[in-house]
């Protein structure tokens, strides 16, 4: 029996005979219109002991442009998933459980399905359907967008429609708003946003307004500041700045920082955990990173990264350093040879540190094998030995845990890997992905086994 369901089998056609439908092949529409898209089709295969576990996905998108006399854009994306062994929705029932699997009402899921109405210099434009407001949180919606000279010296857009979840039902939930962009000086683009969530399971609004300047100074230097407001307190802001040498040598760097402050939500979009983890308590992150070329066939990349809370720290809250230095070595353009590192200091003590490699070669642009080995070693503290007393004359009983023991623990793993491409025409490609781990905190060693099977236009 074949490890494909039939309704991924019947998906997977009906996208296939979309795409070869739509794919123009005479006429003048033909000339003018541009198509493109794939469709990926992936089987995943994991194993540790006793327990295993086999998905099968697809992943599709399709774009049109300028149809309808340079009047008219379509798209659409998703995902189609299918768990073969039909295992539950709990991690006790299927430890390799993902959260993006865990609602499995739903296989088939629709990213985005919308067409893009507008003039043939694309100065003004309606979309309708599902889609992204990446103005505005990549909020995804069911709804419209109206666009007009965003790409001008002054221009904005509106937004309104229902927002889409593939985990609980927001029939009754609106999401809308404005946003203004403009360019008033050489260089310069800044975009101001406003936008709404109305949950109707809380029956509450959350207001969100969004301020990003960004300034190219040089053809070497940009940067980016930015700051967001929830309901009238700051939920986040930051600054970020960009620089690329322009010379023999390779070199490009990145510097900045952000701060999330505390701030209250009601809706599901802005606080989706809060229930679980608790309010989100205020902290700082300042990272940095840059690539210098040594050598012709050298290459250096250190980075660094560090979180700063601003009140006492706890389960969820946590201070940290992060530390990384990778190498990449190009002997030629066929073979890469990459080295890197990796240190995490976190705080009560807890650590990480990696050290990886992999060497990869390519034949032209028909195929490419890389293999390659990491080992992890880290300490984490845990509470045990928790202690429980039970009132039975209570209605109902009550459970009090009381104070554990810390235990450190300090398990080491190895992995290893083997993957290959093979571009077996220019419209597919084939992909293989073999890996192992040996973790000294677990009895078993654990395999991953992944193809995919790439169509595109």
């Amino acid at each position: 029996m074949s490890p494909f369901p039939k309704g991924y089998a019947r998906c997977s056609l009906l996208a296939a005979g979309i795409f070869w439908l739509l794919h123009p092949a005479v006429g003048e529409e033909a000339k003018k219109a541009v198509y493109s898209g794939s469709l990926n089709t992936i089987y995943n295969y994991r194993a540790s002991g006793s327990n295993s576990d086999q998905d099968v996905y697809g992943y599709w998108y399709l774009r049109g442009r300028d149809l309808a006399d340079q009047y008219v854009d379509i798209y659409t994306s998703g995902r189609l998933h299918k768990d073969i062994d039909g295992t539950g929705s709990s991690y006790a029932e299927d430890p390799y459980l993902d959260l993006s699997d865990s609602s499995q009402q739903n296989d088939v899921r629709l990213y985005q399905c919308y067409l893009d109405w507008h003039d043939p210099k694309k100065n003004a434009s309606l979309r309708l359907g599902r889609q992204y407001v990446d103005v505005a949180d990549y909020i995804q919606i069911d709804g419209v967008q109206g666009l007009l000279f965003e790409n001008k010296k002054l221009g904005g857009r509106v937004f309104f429609g229902n927002p889409a979840s593939y985990y609980s039902s927001t029939s009754g939930d609106l999401f809308g708003g404005v946003s203004v962009v403009g360019r008033p000086w050489e260089g310069n683009q800044t975009r101001g946003t406003y936008a709404r969530y109305h949950d109707d399971s809380v029956a509450g609004d959350d207001d969100h307004y969004f301020l990003d300047v960004r300034q190219q100074f040089l053809e070497t230097l940009r940067t980016r500041a930015y700051v967001s407001v929830m309901n009238e307190d700051v939920q986040m802001a930051g600054g970020d700045v960009f620089y690329t040498a322009l010379s023999d040598k390779a070199f490009d760097a990145v510097l900045g920082v952000q701060h999330w402050g505390q701030f209250d939500a009601v809706t599901r979009a802005y606080s989706p955990l809060a229930e679980t983890l608790g309010d989100l308590e205020p902290y700082t992150t300042a990272y940095g990173r840059f690539t210098q070329q040594i050598l012709s066939w050298l290459y250096v990349a250190p980075g660094a990264t560090f979180r700063q809370t601003d009140k006492d720290t706890n389960a969820t809250n946590q201070d940290y350093k992060r530390y990384d230095l990778n190498f990449i070595m190009e002997a030629n353009e066929s073979l890469t040879t990459t080295l890197g590192c990796e240190y995490w200091d976190v705080g009560d003590g807890d650590r990480f540190w990696s050290l990886s490699g992999d060497v990869r070669y390519r034949y032209h642009k028909l195929w490419e094998v890389s293999a390659g080995a990491a080992y992890m070693d880290y300490n984490y503290s845990q509470l045990s030995d928790y202690s429980v007393f039970t009132d039975d004359t209570a209605a109902p009983p009550v459970i009090t845990p009381l104070d554990g023991t810390r235990q450190d623990q300090s398990p080491n793993a190895y992995t290893y890997f083997l993957r290959g491409k093979w571009n077996i025409t220019q419209n597919l490609a084939l992909r293989l992905a073999g890996e192992i781990e040996d973790d000294s905190d677990a009895e078993d060693l654990a395999y991953q086994i992944r193809t995919s099977l790439e169509v595109r236009l």
